[in-house]
């Protein structure tokens, strides 16, 4: 339970969410007041501003929350009220995230990750920055605690061990004690960080600015060429939508550092929007390195995972949740796909290229399929331009498929399909032959089911199933 009955959040809030309406509308307002022609336009505009503000306020006074119970309840609403009940237990991660505007008034937001939940099912914004980090500190200890206290008194032994009694003798697991204080937070470990320079070469070198730099030159070369110099300007557009994509791109991951944390994997970065992103190990379902073509040359590449509940998603509009490092060498992104598949190494698996009758269905990619697996993993790899390793656990496959096209009969090739949560990881193996690939199939079926059933136990060595 919290000191106080219920929080409120800042009273800047208001100014923070509609910051942008707020100074244009304000600034119109003012120079038309200024200038003697108060019309009715600018009259509108301001009894519009006047509403808004008054909404916004009742809207901040009508906000609460509190801890109640095991849940967290979140009470807002003027005309119409609203009350969310958020388990405390299902709490997977809370994120503290600064916008550019909440950072100018020291404001945060916290987002947080619930099971089951859609994104936007935990958040409260705007808090402090102090009372943001406050908040998310004691309702991570109250989560363990509530985890602890209703946990089955076989986990509860496993975790605790046996206590002794009066006796000395050792109690039976529903006489087991209950940690009621988690263990104090360890020191943060920095295990990576991408400086700026290296962060903005690597932009530049992507295969999509590449692509659409040599494109809207040709396109700029053919218009003056012919003469044609309307043409030209109409690759402006082209070239200044590149850059503003280009900008998103360096400033979302502005000063990315990955941590060491004892809630998970602490990633941190943002240019004008801060944030402060946990991980969980335990739900990270698969990863995929990323090596473009011209930053092999450089012996870089890019790790992302696959987290329960993050879904899959794309980098255009901004960095994306599964990243764990944007670009780094080659050992930096081994060293942390070590740490997230705790210990497993992807470069232990032996990886069987595509078989030769391939080259039919893929002239040009079947040279640079392979896949394999180890007796933890499964991992494929693919792509010329982009070369993408995908791996994932035995024990976090939820399917296993396989798959034949019309020309893939004629040719007796087939793909597996692997199938994990929703995320980046995209485990196959493609244009393999037919009757190795069913084979392939009917193993990993085999396998998966057994890593599942030893999931939380000591693993016992199993035999890797051969492609």
């Amino acid at each position: 339970m919290t000191d106080r009955p219920f929080r409120r959040l800042s009273p800047l809030t208001p100014v923070v969410r509609g910051f942008i309406v707020v100074v244009a509308a304000g600034t119109t307002v003012l120079r038309d007041v200024t200038r003697g022609d108060l019309g009715p336009a600018a009259v509108l505009l301001g009894m519009l501003l006047v509403g808004g503000g008054v909404f916004g306020i009742a809207s901040w006074y009508r906000t609460k929350f509190w801890i109640e119970a095991d849940e967290l309840r979140v009470d807002t609403g003027v005309i119409s009220r609203q009350s969310r009940r958020i388990r405390i237990d299902r709490l997977q991660g809370i994120d503290i995230v600064q916008p550019f505007v909440a950072r100018l008034f020291g404001l945060a937001e916290l987002r947080m990750d619930v099971a089951g939940g859609h994104a936007r099912e935990g958040s409260l914004a705007f808090l402090p920055l102090g009372e943001a980090r406050e908040l998310k500190d004691l309702l991570l200890t109250h989560r363990d605690e509530v985890r602890a206290r209703t946990a089955p008194p076989e986990a509860r032994l496993a975790v605790e061990g046996p206590a002794p009694t009066a006796e000395g003798a050792t109690p039976t697991p529903q006489s087991a004690p209950v940690a009621a204080v988690p263990a104090p937070p360890g020191p943060e470990r920095v295990l990576a960080r991408v400086d700026l320079g290296t962060l903005m070469l690597s932009t530049l070198l992507s295969v999509e600015t590449i692509v659409l730099v040599v494109l809207g030159t040709g396109l700029l070369a053919v218009f003056v060429a012919s003469g044609e110099w309307l043409g030209a300007s109409a690759v402006a557009p082209l070239l200044a939508g590149l850059g503003v994509v280009l900008f998103k791109r360096v400033s979302g991951n502005y000063g990315f550092t990955v941590s060491e944390t004892p809630a998970g994997l602490q990633v941190r970065r943002g240019l004008f929007d801060l944030t402060a992103q946990t991980i969980t190990v335990a739900r990270i379902q698969g990863l995929v390195v990323t090596e473009p073509l011209l930053w092999r040359w450089l012996g870089w590449s890019r790790l992302d995972v696959s987290i329960a509940g993050y879904g899959d998603s794309s980098e255009d509009e901004g960095p994306a949740p599964s990243t764990v490092l944007p670009v780094g060498q080659r050992a930096a992104v081994a060293f942390l796909a070590r740490h997230v598949l705790a210990g497993d190494e992807v470069a232990q698996a032996t990886l069987h290229p595509a078989p030769r009758g391939a080259r039919w269905a893929a002239p040009v990619g079947w040279r640079y399929m392979a896949a394999g697996a180890t007796d933890r993993l499964v991992v494929s790899r693919e792509g010329w331009l982009t070369r993408r390793t995908h791996a994932a656990p035995h024990a976090r496959v939820q399917s296993v498929r396989v798959t034949q096209g019309p020309w893939q009969r004629r040719l007796g090739l087939a793909d597996l399909h692997l199938d994990s949560p929703p995320g980046p990881t995209r485990v196959r193996a493609r244009n393999r032959v037919a009757a190795e690939t069913r084979e392939w199939f009917d193993v990993e079926v085999r396998v998966s089911r057994e890593a599942r059933r030893r999931l939380g136990r000591p693993a016992s060595p199993s035999v890797p199933p051969s492609p």
